[in-house]
C-alpha cells in the first residue's frame, strides 16, 4: 500500500510535465477541433429540433387521417344499414 501511495506524486509529475510540454501548436488545434466538435453539436442539435417539428406535424396530420377515415366508416356502416333497411322493407311487400 505505501509503495502504490509513493508512485503518486511520480505519476502527478509525470502528467504535468507532459501536459507542460505541449506547444502552443498543438494547443492551437486542439481548440480548433473542440470548437469544429461544439460547431457540429449545434447543427445536430438544430436537425433533431428540425426533425422533431416535422414529426409532430406528421403526428398531426395522421391523427387528422385517422379522424377522417372514422368519419368515413361511420357514414359508411349507416349507409350500409339504410340500403339492407330498405332491400328489407321491398322484400317484404
Amino acid at each position: 500500500m505505501k509503495s502504490q501511495l509513493a508512485l503518486i506524486p511520480l505519476v502527478v509529475a509525470a502528467l504535468v510535465t507532459g501536459c507542460a510540454s505541449t506547444n502552443s501548436a498543438d494547443m492551437a488545434a486542439m481548440q480548433d477541433m473542440a470548437k469544429q466538435a461544439m460547431d457540429r453539436a449545434a447543427a445536430a442539435e438544430a436537425m433533431a429540433k428540425q426533425a422533431s417539428g416535422k414529426a409532430d406535424a406528421a403526428n398531426r396530420n395522421a391523427a387528422a387521417a385517422m379522424e377522417a377515415a372514422r368519419d368515413a366508416q361511420a357514414c359508411c356502416q349507416a349507409n350500409t344499414r339504410r340500403i339492407n333497411r330498405a332491400f328489407e322493407e321491398s322484400m317484404q311487400k
